[in-house]
């Protein structure tokens, strides 16, 4: 079986800053969950990482190995990976959607605006909610 890919995801890894150093330039998703031979692991399994911590540097994930650059780092590879990946749930509550994130609710709109709005607001607080974290941890 092929893991999930998804460029939309990828690209949107590729925005983030890097979890080691916070570097925003040349950021990569570096792919990190189990993989057959010549098979990378799941898009989803992709944390960011700049360039010297993913390929290239003495310390970086390929040179090191997962367990090592984890210990190295001080990283929660696994931790990091499902924060990436939560996901908000949208509730109706007195005429208004609700999303419900991370113990946090925010108003996205109400039910006569539409879904859409609603919806579009809850991927922008998604995002900014990961940023925030990349960028505290």
């Amino acid at each position: 079986m092929k893991p999930p890919r998804s460029s939309l995801y990828l690209a949107w890894i590729r925005t983030l800053p890097c979890v080691v150093c916070g570097e925003t330039r040349g950021i990569e998703a570096s792919h990190t969950g189990p993989h057959g031979l010549g098979q990378k692991s799941s898009d989803y399994s992709a944390i960011p990482l700049c360039a010297k911590h993913h390929r290239t540097g003495a310390d970086s994930y390929h040179r090191l190995g997962p367990r090592k650059f984890a210990r190295m780092h001080l990283l929660d590879i696994a931790a990091i990976v499902r924060r990436l990946n939560k996901k908000p749930a949208i509730r109706v509550d007195s005429g208004s959607f609700i999303a419900h994130f991370d113990g946090e609710s925010y108003v996205l709109g109400t039910v006569q605006a539409g879904i859409q709005p609603a919806v579009r607001r809850a991927i922008r607080l998604c995002r900014e909610h990961r940023l925030v974290q990349e960028v505290a941890s």
